[in-house]
Formats: structure tokens, C-alpha cells, sequence
């Protein structure tokens, strides 16, 4: 049976997953707007299933990992892709795991340490802290900082910090209803009470049941940067399976990421994050500023009819904007047409936004410009998104917020020659 009559036979709102929760491993650390685990582990296993000589897995805007994850347990060798060094590390510890025989002396070692009033530590800093966290929690949060920086072991120590980063957030004066940074009232600070250590070792004594045993020579290619430029280094036809869920438009008026992953990334000791460009945490805005749409990219000189006739339809001072987005997005899809080989397939989860309520056509361009490079779309499923982590207001038209979008679209796509 073929991989589309193996599709078609599914009911018609099964890719939907609508009672599914995250579990396990995807619970260890939050993250905005995450992919449906068991929905990718299916698509891979279907994928498998048709073609029996597919070795690695590619995923250039990896997110919290959960596609690369999903295709480790399908025996796939992960490569994966995000500007975003606090995505990286989640992913890292979620596919490195930690020393089983060892994270319970380390739990206890660190648990001691954290217990001790004559435990003498350095109060971090950095800029504007005080405006993001209370005295009380600065301390508390240095006191585990550097308690954390004493482990002798790497995978723990960046486990650590993966325990650390819902917490940091939950105790931060940032409101929890958006992924900006926005400081809540001070009334919402002074009422919150300080759990923060139990609240930690509660997290590091639970969640790493949930992580793979720690192999020292078991590597996983994970990369922080630019999706274009890393892609660019890579060999033709070097990918067996591309499987993700690019951002829809720009982060600025998307879901901003770097926001949302700013003030744990500045907690976080450096040698522990992976090397990366340290311009992409310069400020608050940087990695934003860098990411798809922003205005540190070179833009893909691709002509799309369908964005040539949409653009009309919204207003004049933002048509730059969505432009850029697409172009930059294009850009990335080139590279990944190059490294796929022939004869494999690109699935891609697509959500078509709204701008000045006219909704985006990104699946329509991607086909677009996907067929015209090589490429058949074998397959397109619309899918409702009734729990993925999005704010659910996301842009003003005429003073109103619109309603975030519900549905994504999920194209399966073989490249069937080099053009």
C-alpha cells in the first residue's frame, strides 16, 4: 500500500489529535507553539514504512526537539537547526539524556548544597535585572546558579539548566500571558512566594526518568544559527528526511521567541549553551531581529505569483514586512532542496496566518515554489490546532486583536529530480 492510500485510510479527523497531551520527555521544559509529538512519530514511522533506507532526519527549525526526538526513537540520526540557543539546549538534553548512575549522587550533592545556609555564592547580574526579578529571587536563583556551575559533569549541569528554565520563568515579573516580555502589575509581584529551590529540586528529581542514558560518544548534530548559513555548509543530497514546522511569519508579530527566551538565556552560564554568535543575545530583541522576516538576512530573489497577487490585499506598510518573511523563508527552502536526496520526501506542518485579517497563503507559495524546484506534493492534510502554545490573540486590525489561527497544513512532498 502506498504512503498516500496509508494516509487516506486514517479518519477524517485523526491527524487532528485533538485528546493527545504532551507527556514524558516533551514536559521537561515549555516552549512556545510545539509540535504535535505523536503526530510526527506517525508521519516518520508512515514514511519508514515506504522507504526502508532512510538513515538521518533534518530539522532546520528544530524548536523544543520534538521532531528530532520522535525520529531518534525511529532509529534516525537527528541534525537539527535553531538560532535560538535556549531551543538548542532543550533539544540537546532531550536527546543526549544524562548518566543514569550518576544523577542520583549529583541530585544529592546539589540538593546539600542548596540546603546549607553557610553556602557562599556570587549574586548574578545583568542588565536590567531588577526590573525582571525580585531581590528576594535574584538571590535565591545565584544561590542555584552557582550551585548548578559546581557539578563536574556537562550533561547534568545543562539538564540542570533545562529543570531551571520553567522556573526562572514562573518566578519572573513577566506576565505569563504572552510570550513578550511584559512586566505584570506590582501587586501580581509582591503576592508571589518564594518556592524556588523546592520547586527546583522537585523538577531535577522528576524529570530525568524521561531522558535517554547519556552515551559519551553518541553525538547529536545540533547547530545554532541561521538556518540558511549552516545548510550552506552542508553536502548535496546529504538528507534522507526533512521533517518540520517552519515559523509563520516574523517573530516580531508571530510568536517571539527570543523574548519569550531571553531572561532564562541570561541566567544560564555561557559554556553550557553550545557556541553560537553572542550577538544573537545582545539584547532583548536580538534573536528576533535575526530570525526569519528580521532585518539581519540576505532575502531569495524567487518570484512568486501568489505573493505578487496576495500583497495588494493588505495594508502598503506591511507588505515589506510579510515580503521579507517569504523571501527569507524561500531562501531556506533552497538549501533544503539542495541537501534532500532525490527520491526522498519533505514534510512540512504550515500555518497560514493573518495580516490585516487577509490570510497568508505560505502553503500555496511553499507548493508553488517546492514544484518548481523538483519537488511533487504526494499529499496535503488540513489538521485543527485546538492546544497548540500560541497566544490566542496575535494582531490588531482596526483597534481589534484577531483570533490566532486554528488549522495548519501538512504537505508531504518528494523531490523526484535535481532542477
Amino acid at each position: 500500500m502506498s504512503l498516500v492510500n496509508k494516509i487516506d485510510k486514517k479518519e477524517l479527523n485523526y491527524w487532528d489529535f485533538s485528546d493527545v497531551v504532551s507527556t514524558g520527555i516533551h514536559k521537561i521544559s515549555a516552549y512556545p507553539a510545539t509540535m504535535v509529538p505523536d503526530m510526527q512519530n506517525e508521519l516518520i514511522k508512515l514514511i519508514k514504512s515506504e522507504d526502508k533506507s532512510v538513515q538521518n532526519i533534518l530539522d532546520p527549525f528544530h524548536g523544543s526537539g520534538v521532531t528530532l526526538v520522535e525520529g531518534m526513537k525511529n532509529d534516525l540520526a537527528p541534525i537539527g537547526i535553531d538560532i535560538n540557543p535556549l531551543a538548542n539546549l532543550i533539544t540537546l538534553v532531550k536527546l543526549q539524556g544524562v548518566s543514569k548512575n550518576q544523577i542520583r549522587l549529583s541530585n544529592n550533592r546539589i540538593i546539600d548544597l542548596l540546603r546549607k545556609e553557610s553556602f557562599e555564592f556570587e549574586i548574578h547580574d545583568f542588565y536590567n535585572i531588577n526590573k525582571w526579578y525580585r531581590e528576594d529571587f535574584i538571590e535565591t536563583f545565584s544561590k542555584i546558579r552557582a550551585a548548578i556551575q559546581r557539578e563536574r559533569y556537562k550533561n547534568i549541569r545543562q539538564y540542570y539548566w533545562v529543570c531551571l528554565i520553567n522556573i526562572l520563568k514562573k518566578y519572573s515579573n513577566t506576565r505569563s500571558s504572552t510570550f513578550k516580555l511584559h512586566v505584570k502589575t506590582q501587586e501580581d509581584i509582591n503576592s508571589m512566594s518564594n518556592d524556588i529551590i523546592e520547586d527546583f529540586i522537585k523538577s531535577i528529581e522528576k524529570s530525568y526518568v524521561f531522558l535517554p542514558s547519556f552515551v559519551q560518544y553518541d553525538k547529536k548534530t545540533l547547530y545554532i544559527g541561521k538556518a540558511e548559513d549552516i545548510l550552506s555548509e552542508f553536502a548535496d543530497e546529504s538528507v534522507d528526511l526533512i521533517c518540520t514546522s517552519p515559523p509563520y511569519g516574523d517573530n516580531s508579530t508571530t510568536v517571539t521567541y527570543g523574548q519569550y527566551s531571553i531572561l532564562p538565556l541570561y541566567w544560564i552560564d555561557k559554556s553550557d549553551l553550545g557556541k553560537f554568535d553572542e550577538q544573537l543575545i545582545a539584547n532583548y530583541s536580538s534573536i528576533d531581529s535575526n530570525s526569519l522576516g528580521g532585518n539581519q538576512r540576505v532575502r531569495s530573489s524567487f518570484e512568486s505569483s501568489i505573493l505578487h497577487d496576495f500583497l495588494p490585499r493588505i495594508d502598503v506598510k506591511k507588505q515589506n514586512k510579510v515580503k521579507n518573511f517569504v523571501l527569507d523563508y524561500l531562501n531556506v527552502m533552497s538549501e533544503l532542496v539542495r541537501v534532500l536526496k532525490v527520491g526522498k520526501y519533505m514534510v512540512l506542518t504550515l500555518g497560514d496566518r493573518r495580516v490585516d485579517n487577509q490570510i497568508v497563503p505560505l502553503s500555496t507559495i511553499t507548493t508553488e515554489f517546492l514544484e518548481s524546484n523538483g519537488f511533487i506534493l504526494e499529499k496535503a492534510i488540513t489538521r485543527n490546532i485546538p492546544k497548540k502554545r500560541m497566544p490566542r490573540k496575535v494582531s490588531n486590525v482596526g483597534g481589534d486583536s484577531v483570533e490566532s489561527m486554528n488549522q495548519e497544513h501538512v504537505l508531504i512532498l518528494k523531490k523526484v529530480e535535481n532542477r
